[in-house]
C-alpha cells in the first residue's frame, strides 16, 4: 500500500471513481487505511459517509458525517453528506435545514440546490419548494441529466406526469445511457395506465428492458418488469373469470346465452393477450414464456389450460353440463388470477400467494361466510360449519398478511 500524502490522494481519487461506478464496498476498502492513519481526515470521512449509505449502514454513516461536520462545520461537502444521512434516517427537517445551509455557503454550485430538492422531495410535503430548488439546479447547469431526473421526480409527486415524462426525455437526450432515466420513464407507462392501455404497458415493459441493458444490476427495473408482465396476466385472467361467471349464472335459465358468454370468455382474453404480445418487444416474449414456466406459474398455466378447455367443451356440450363446465372455468380462472399476482416488494421471496392475492381470498371467504349465514343457499345443518370455515380462512389470510408486513425491514 502506498503511504504518505501521495498515497492518500491516490486512495481518495480511486474511492471517488469506485463510488461513481456504484462500487461502495471497493471505495470503503480504499478509504479504510486513510481513516486509520488520519481519523479526522474530512474528505475521507465524507466519502466514507457516501459509501456507508450505499452499503445500507446509515447509523455508521451518521457517525462519520457528524465527525466531518464537527471538524469542518462550514464545508458544503460535509453538510451535504450529513443532509443525505438525515434523509435516510427520516429526519427530514434536519435534512432540509442542513442542505439549505450548504446551498447558502455555495449558492452557485448546482449540486447544493440538487440536494435541497431531494431533501424536500423525500419529506413528501413540500413539493412546490422542491420544484424551485430543482429548477435552480437546472438553471445553473442545464447539461446535467441527473438534475432533469430529479425535476421529473418532483413532477411525479405533484401528479404532473406529462411534465415528468418530458423532463425524463430531456435527461435521456443529455445522457442516452442513463439507466435511471430509462427506468423512471418506463415506470410512468407501467404504473400510470388503465387495464386496456396495453400499448402503453408494452412500451413501459420494453423501456424497462432498456434500463436493464444500461444497468443489469438495477433490481428496481427487474421488479417493475415482473410487475408489468404480471399485470397483463392478471387482467387477462380477470376478463376470463368475469365472462365465465356470467355464463355460469345464466347456464340454467338461458343455455344459449351461457354458450355466448363461454365463446366470449375464450375469444376476448385471447384477443387481449394477442394485442399485448403484438406490441411487446420480441425479447420480452421469451422472458414472458420463462415467467409462465417458472415455479408456481406452471400451476397457473395448467389452471388456464383447464379453464380454456372447459370453455371450449361448453360450446358444444349438452345444456345440462353447462353449469358444471362454466363453474370449473370460473374457479380455474380465479386460480390463475391468484397465482399470477405480483409480489409486494422488490426482493420479496415468492413463497405462497402474494399479499394482494391473500387479501382477495380473504374478501371472497368473508363474503361467502356472510352469504351463507344471511341466505338460504345451504341447508340449515350446513350453514354454521361452512360459515365457520370461511371466516377461519379469512382470519388465516389476514394473519399471514399482517405477519409479512411486520417482518419487513423498516426503511
Amino acid at each position: 500500500m502506498t503511504t504518505g500524502a501521495t498515497g492518500t490522494s491516490r486512495n481518495l481519487e480511486l474511492a471517488r471513481i469506485q463510488l461513481s461506478r456504484g462500487e461502495p464496498a471497493a471505495a470503503a476498502e480504499l478509504l479504510g487505511p486513510v481513516l486509520a492513519a488520519e481519523p479526522d481526515h474530512v474528505t475521507a470521512l465524507v466519502l466514507m459517509t457516501h459509501a456507508q449509505l450505499a452499503l445500507k449502514q446509515p447509523e455508521l454513516a451518521d457517525e462519520l458525517a457528524r465527525r466531518a461536520v464537527e471538524h469542518a462545520p462550514e464545508w458544503p461537502d460535509a453538510l451535504a453528506a450529513l443532509s443525505r444521512v438525515h434523509t435516510r434516517l427520516g429526519r427530514h427537517d434536519e435534512a432540509i435545514a442542513t442542505a439549505r445551509e450548504a446551498a447558502l455557503r455555495q449558492p452557485e454550485n448546482p449540486y447544493r440546490h440538487h440536494r435541497v430538492a431531494w431533501a424536500l422531495l423525500e419529506d413528501g410535503r413540500r413539493a412546490v419548494e422542491a420544484e424551485h430548488a430543482a429548477r435552480e439546479a437546472i438553471r445553473l447547469d442545464p447539461d446535467e441529466a441527473d438534475f432533469r431526473i430529479t425535476y421529473a421526480m418532483v413532477m411525479k409527486q405533484l401528479n404532473l406526469t406529462d411534465r415528468a415524462r418530458q423532463a425524463l426525455r430531456d435527461a435521456l437526450a443529455l445522457a442516452p445511457d442513463s439507466a435511471v432515466a430509462r427506468h423512471e420513464l418506463a415506470a410512468l407507462d407501467v404504473v400510470h395506465h388503465h387495464p386496456f392501455a396495453l400499448g402503453r404497458l408494452a412500451r413501459g415493459a420494453s423501456g424497462l428492458v432498456g434500463a436493464l441493458r444500461a444497468d443489469p444490476k438495477q433490481e428496481a427495473s427487474r421488479f417493475l418488469l415482473d410487475v408489468a408482465l404480471r399485470q397483463f396476466l392478471v387482467w387477462t385472467a380477470i376478463i376470463l373469470v368475469l365472462l365465465a361467471y356470467l355464463g355460469w349464472r345464466t347456464a340454467e335459465s338461458s343455455p344459449g346465452l351461457a354458450r355466448l358468454f363461454a365463446a366470449l370468455a375464450t375469444l376476448v382474453p385471447a384477443g387481449y393477450a394477442g394485442y399485448f404480445l403484438s406490441h411487446l418487444d420480441p425479447a420480452l416474449r421469451s422472458y414472458l414464456r420463462d415467467l409462465l414456466t417458472h415455479g408456481r406459474q406452471r400451476i397457473a398455466l395448467a389452471a388456464a389450460a383447464t379453464a380454456m378447455l372447459t370453455l371450449l367443451i361448453a360450446l358444444a356440450a349438452p345444456a345440462g353440463w353447462l353449469p358444471a363446465l362454466l363453474a370449473t372455468a370460473t374457479f380455474a380462472g380465479f386460480a390463475v388470477r391468484l397465482l399470477t399476482a405480483p409480489v409486494d416488494e422488490p426482493g420479496e421471496p415468492v413463497r405462497g400467494l402474494a399479499s394482494h392475492s391473500l387479501l382477495l381470498v380473504a374478501g371472497v371467504c368473508a363474503a361467502v361466510g356472510v352469504g351463507v349465514i344471511t341466505t338460504a343457499a345451504l341447508d340449515p345443518a350446513w350453514r354454521l360449519p361452512v360459515a365457520a370455515c370461511a371466516f377461519a380462512a379469512t382470519a388465516v389470510c389476514l394473519t399471514v398478511i399482517f405477519r409479512r408486513r411486520a417482518a419487513r425491514p423498516s426503511r
